[in-house]
């Protein structure tokens, strides 16, 4: 997912970036959430403490913003108005990222009582700042004044970029349109959180069970191990078969894949459309979230959502969005309909019925069919090389190798909400105790940063993967040394039995790599104004270095060097290799299809409500899909509904979920500079280091990428990957 802060996500941008500046210890010693004591005390951030800290940390902000107002023309500096207004509201932001990260990890019905009390608070409160007309006034006086004097490039660039998202918050707006600005904001942010509360519900709640042993025929035993445990703790004492499948755990895709009975699949694809229904139902509060964006929109003078939410972005406005999805469906649209047609060819033929048609159960299992038969490829097989143990050692030495850095785990302990751990375990604070800690150093004994691992999927932890930032440090000057980076990375794999190894699939072994790729952003930063650091950089760019690391888990030299089976401990076999590279031409189109449509329904529902305000959520996938809708005679639940990078927060991915293409035209363009150097090159990681990761926000994204490559994207790099063009 995405790198950047879930604070920056939550409250959309009322600042341009919440900067994380660190305040003196007397400020925040009473005060957990505000505490900036590296690494983070864990054990002090209980919910009782969350409204009191975060009053406080509004109160200074409030008192910062008054005292940058108050400034004469003939006093101000960039230091005592731009500066000090990045800088103001650093408690706040220290303490919110807090409540935001502990809200994904460690969710509660005593948590969730707190931020919804906190948050809209906080968000009015941000969006009044940014409305704010003495210090608007100042911001004006100052940057007139300060374009007369010599700022450095990243003041420049800082100014500049403060002074527009003022505007876009409606800074200049009358007084009655800058009140309802605030109104939506705070409605917006309860919004999000009634959904992400809903969402996170529906999963928990979500289980299929299973008592006849014979339709689970064809799944592989670690998967079937998984859901009889789930079984047997959902309901104890029981003797009799069953297997119960959550969300929580990669078995039921499993399922999807590998189960030969078709009424299996057909039932658990028919269980999973009540997803987010009944009561945990999103539409409505979907619906009201699209409205309220679509209204700050046109209160800030754009004439859509997407517009608004693009505009500092690389495509800058929704049309050159939707163009260049349009164009990339156009590409593929033969070929995916080839692909199906392949896939019902194959079930006709295992099926004896010439005339089979192809169902939504039946395209993973025929699609894996298919790999196994034509390209060779078990995945279970292939899972089996990649302990988790492996894949660690094996993405920290090529990044090693890459950059010259080194990375060290360190002693971790579990903190328990209040209770001080023993320090016999460890000198640093985790809030699990499968939760790891790492250092990184630059190769010379110098920390660059640390990080915590979160591996594992909890009941009471979201969904998915990601990299939050918790710290952006800042560089080494010659007369001052730099402050580390501190950041997370959290994917949801299955728990493993006690005692039994921890085996990743070649998706979870790539979705690690990714969010590495993330943290190595944040690592490399060198720009000195954290609000402009790291991972502090528009959506359609922020996921070129994390895309850019999964190239690597397809090079045979990259994986030779860590993938071992799991007991055997022989390497991968060379026709394994062949086969998993073969394997991306499987089915490329279908797969490329399904996150074009789902890109194109996020930019058509934003752009176009009302197109959709009469009928169901559910009747949108097909709606946008026009004749690319393979399933047009099947009743299904949208993809809306379970939308989580699109309304679990105030902005979120919404109108910029097309970027994980955009991304990918760039990191596999960059990839094929790497391999036209022979892979694994020091030079040219370097480069990119000094051209990208190293840039933040301080260079806009194009420039960097134009820094490395000398041009402009091209596609052909990316339709070459994915084995649709040769």
């Amino acid at each position: 997912m995405a790198a950047m802060s879930l604070l920056r996500q939550s409250l959309h941008l009322f600042f341009l970036f919440l900067s994380v500046a660190l305040p003196s210890p007397a400020a925040t010693s009473a005060h957990p959430f505000l505490d900036r004591e590296r690494p983070i005390r864990w054990s002090r951030l209980t919910q009782d403490k969350l409204e009191p800290d975060i009053q406080e940390a509004m109160r200074l902000t409030r008192t910062a913003i008054e005292e940058i107002s108050r400034l004469r023309p003939e006093e101000m500096t960039y230091e005592n108005t731009f500066g000090a207004l990045e800088k103001s509201n650093d408690l706040l932001t220290e303490g919110m990222c807090k409540a935001y990260v502990l809200k994904s990890l460690c969710d509660s019905g005593e948590l969730r009582k707190a931020m919804d009390s906190v948050a809209p608070r906080v968000s009015a409160f941000l969006s009044s700042v940014t409305k704010d007309q003495a210090l608007w006034k100042v911001l004006k006086t100052a940057e007139e004044r300060l374009r007369q004097t010599h700022l450095n490039p990243e003041q420049e660039r800082y100014m500049e970029l403060s002074m527009q998202s003022f505007r876009d918050n409606g800074a200049d707006l009358p007084p009655d349109k800058r009140a309802r600005l605030e109104s939506i904001d705070r409605e917006l942010t309860l919004a999000s959180q009634r959904f992400n509360n809903l969402y996170m519900d529906a999963r928990k709640s979500w289980t299929w069970t299973v008592r006849n042993a014979a339709l689970l025929e064809g799944i592989d035993g670690s998967a079937l191990q998984q859901a009889r445990e789930e079984f047997l703790k959902r309901q104890p004492g029981q003797s009799g078969p069953g297997w119960t499948f959550t969300l929580d755990s990669a078995a039921s895709a499993r399922v999807m894949e590998k189960a030969r009975r078709e009424e299996c699949r057909k039932d658990l694809w028919e269980h999973r459309q009540s997803l987010a229904t009944g009561t945990c139902d999103t539409e409505p509060v979907i619906r009201e979230i699209l409205s309220l964006r679509r209204e700050k929109a046109h209160l800030c003078g754009y004439k859509e959502y997407p517009d608004y939410a693009l505009r500092e972005s690389m495509a800058e406005n929704g049309e050159n969005a939707i163009k260049f999805v349009n164009e990339l469906l156009d590409k593929i649209k033969a070929p995916f309909f080839r692909e199906m047609e392949t896939l019902r060819s194959l079930k006709a033929r295992l099926t004896g019925q010439e005339n089979a048609r192809l169902n939504p159960w039946d395209v993973a299992y025929y699609a894996n069919l298919r790999a196994e038969e034509h390209f060779r490829l078990d995945q279970e097989e292939l899972r089996r090389h990649f302990p988790l143990p492996r894949v660690l050692d094996g993405l920290f030495s090529l990044a090693e190798r890459l950059y010259g850095i080194r990375v060290k785990e360190v002693p971790a302990r579990q903190s328990l909400s209040g209770i001080p751990a023993g320090e016999s375990a460890g000198t640093v604070e985790v809030w699990h105790p499968d939760v790891r800690f790492f250092t990184i150093d630059d190769g010379n004994g110098n920390q660059l940063g640390s990080f915590y691992l979160d591996l594992f999927s909890r009941s009471n932890k979201r969904a998915g993967a990601w990299m939050n930032t918790l710290d952006t440090g800042s560089p080494s000057t010659p007369e001052t040394p730099g402050k580390p980076r501190l950041g997370m990375v959290c994917l949801n794999i299955h728990p493993p039995a006690a005692g039994d190894t921890v085996i990743l699939s070649h998706r979870e072994v790539r979705t690690l790599f990714h969010e590495f790729g993330h943290l190595l952003h944040l690592m490399f930063t060198r720009v000195s104004i954290p609000s402009l650091a790291g991972t502090s950089v528009p959506r359609d760019f922020v996921e070129v270095p994390s895309q850019f690391m999964e190239n690597w888990c397809w090079r045979p030299d990259v994986l030779k060097s860590f993938a071992r089976h799991e007991r055997t401990g022989l390497p991968i076999p060379e026709e394994m290799l062949n086969s998993l590279d073969a394997s991306r031409g499987n089915t490329p189109a279908l797969a490329l299809a399904g996150q074009l449509l789902y890109a194109k329904m996020d930019l058509a529902v934003h752009s176009e409500p009302e197109r959709f305000s009469a009928g169901s959520l559910d009747d949108v996938d097909s709606a946008v899909a026009g004749d690319m809708d393979y399933f047009k005679d099947f009743k299904r639940a949208g993809k809306l509904r379970t939308a989580r990078h699109l309304f679990s927060s105030p902005a979120g991915y919404a109108s910029f979920y097309f970027s994980y293409q955009w991304a990918e035209v760039l990191d596999k363009d960059i990839f094929e500079a790497f391999e036209r150097a022979g892979g694994q090159d020091r030079e040219t990681a370097g480069k990119f280091r000094k051209t990208i990761l190293e840039k933040g926000y301080a260079v806009p994204p194009m420039r960097q990428f134009m820094d490395f490559m000398g041009r402009k994207p091209r596609m052909d790099a990316m339709l070459r990957k994915r084995r649709l063009a040769s």
